[in-house]
């Protein structure tokens, strides 16, 4: 049975990073952000509709459903169905019922939600909305967590500090 591990944070928090390094050490894949491929390409004024985000939600399950086939014991999830409802809320107050479904019901489908720590500095990249979207996305998810009670883990750190924190709790979890 492959466990999905997701990874969420704010823009720049180390996702991408940390998700190619562990793959690595796990000996697995990563499915990257279909929404990051798709915003480059089809954004307008550095928006996208909310059909746009529910169809960058669908893609991500489905490449995930799909990675799952050739993972090695994990999946490593650059993000979520969670986020894109996320950016919907953040971009239009409001995200499409089937969307607001998808981010209530992707806690199912992880074993393990990571927080990447906001600590390292911002990676200010031309498509990234700024350091203050990053903090404010870090609380949303935080908060957001906790009053669901979602277990999830938060690692800070290095890199390889990161990578340490997550197989040790792969471990902890797996071996029993």
């Amino acid at each position: 049975m492959i466990k999905r591990i997701v990874f969420l944070g704010g823009p720049s928090t180390g996702k991408t990073t940390l998700c190619e390094a562990l793959a690595k050490e796990l000996g697995t894949i990563t499915v990257p952000e279909y929404g990051r491929e798709y915003w480059i390409t089809h954004q307008v004024d550095r928006r996208l509709t909310p059909e746009q985000l529910l169809h960058i939600a669908k893609m991500q399950n489905q490449w995930e459903d799909q990675a799952a086939e050739k993972a090695n014991h994990y999946l490593l999830c650059d993000t979520s169905a969670f986020t894109t409802w996320h950016f919907a809320l953040h971009y239009h107050q409001q995200a499409l019922p089937e969307l607001e479904q998808m981010a209530l019901d992707c806690w199912k489908r992880y074993a393990l939600v990571v927080l990447c720590g906001d600590e390292i500095p911002y990676d200010d990249t031309w498509e990234r909305s700024g350091d203050a979207n990053r903090q404010e996305f870090q609380a949303f998810n935080r908060s957001y967590m906790q009053q669901h009670k979602i277990p999830y883990i938060e690692v800070k750190g290095s890199i390889q500090e990161r990578v340490e924190l997550v197989s040790k709790e792969l471990t902890l979890e797996y071996s029993q």
